[in-house]
C-alpha cells in the first residue's frame, strides 16, 4: 500500500516515484503547492476509495500523514 500511495502521490505532481519516500513533505518538493495538494487529496480518495475531510487537508504535510485515512499506521 506504501509503494501504491508513492506512485499516486508522483504521478499527482508529475514526478518520478523513485524520488520520493514516506517522509517526503510538501516543502522539499517544488511540485507539491497548494494546488498540488488538492490534486494529490483527490488521486488518493480516487485511487483508495477513501475520503479525507476537507477540514484536514491543510494537516496533510508528508506522504506519510495519508496513510491516516488509508486505514494504515
Amino acid at each position: 500500500m506504501e509503494q501504491k500511495l508513492i506512485t499516486v502521490v508522483a504521478a499527482a505532481l508529475g514526478v518520478d516515484p523513485e524520488l520520493l519516500k514516506l517522509d517526503s513533505a510538501a516543502g522539499e518538493i517544488e511540485a507539491w503547492d497548494s494546488v498540488a495538494q488538492i490534486n494529490i487529496v483527490s488521486e488518493v480518495e480516487e485511487e483508495f476509495g477513501v475520503s479525507i475531510p476537507i477540514e484536514k487537508i491543510a494537516e496533510l504535510h508528508t506522504i506519510r500523514d495519508f496513510l491516516l485515512y488509508l486505514g494504515a499506521k
